[in-house]
């Protein structure tokens, strides 16, 4: 897919819901869901390529040289920040770093693990998905140890360039590789999806509701 296909296909995808790339990587066998990780803002939706980092617990001999505001520095504008925090209960991150990925221009941030500054970030317009607030620091435990490599985050396998769509249902992961075969599917689900609605809203049977929900499970 080329840069303008795939700019197009980012700009379509911030129309839908998730639940839609979520229905087509269904059909096509893929796995690509986070768990229990939510918007911190009600209304928090993103749309963008996934530039990784990667946490471990500390070993306290060196890790990783970068911090995440020199990765934010060599983000691209669009980018989304996934962060591999291993679920931690500690905070990683707070409201410095969620306006260095603001001013950055990036389209949001994902981090398997916890935030300060809740209140801050609830009222910032970047949209930050995480599992919660937490007042215990992460430094004495937890270190940056690589980022831009392939990471599990969330339950979700992710890849630096993939595709991250976030709303409040939470977030999916589209493989770049995988992004043409993906919106076809996507398409195919959103006329679906359109059509469904249309038929509850006039009232049709049953049988013809039915045979809607039938299609929207075989692959296009």
């Amino acid at each position: 897919m080329s840069p303008a296909e795939q700019k197009e296909a980012l700009a379509y995808l911030a129309t839908l819901q998730s639940g839609v790339v979520t229905d087509a990587l269904v059909r096509l066998g893929l796995d690509g869901w986070m768990d229990y990780v939510s918007p911190m803002q009600p209304e928090g939706r993103l749309v963008g390529r996934a530039v990784t980092v990667k946490y471990a617990p500390k070993r306290g001999t060196g890790g990783c040289k970068e911090n995440l505001y020199s990765i934010i520095r060599r983000c691209q504008p669009g980018d989304v920040l996934i962060i591999d925090a291993l679920g931690t209960d500690c905070w990683i991150l707070g409201e410095n770093v969620a306006h260095a990925a603001l001013y950055g221009e990036l389209a949001g941030i994902v981090l398997d693990g916890r935030v300060r500054d809740a209140a801050e970030i609830r009222e910032m317009s970047l949209p930050v998905f995480c599992r919660g607030a937490s007042v215990r620091p992460h430094a004495p435990f937890m270190e940056l140890v690589d980022y831009n490599v392939p990471i599990n985050c969330a339950g979700a396998q992710v890849h630096p360039g993939d595709i991250i769509v976030g709303d409040a249902d939470g977030i999916v992961v589209v493989p770049a590789s995988k992004l043409s075969e993906v919106m076809v599917q996507v398409r195919d689900i959103a006329a679906l999806e359109k059509e469904q609605e249309e038929a509850i809203a006039q009232g049709k049977s049953l049988e013809v509701i039915g045979e809607i929900l039938r299609r929207k499970k075989i692959k296009a």
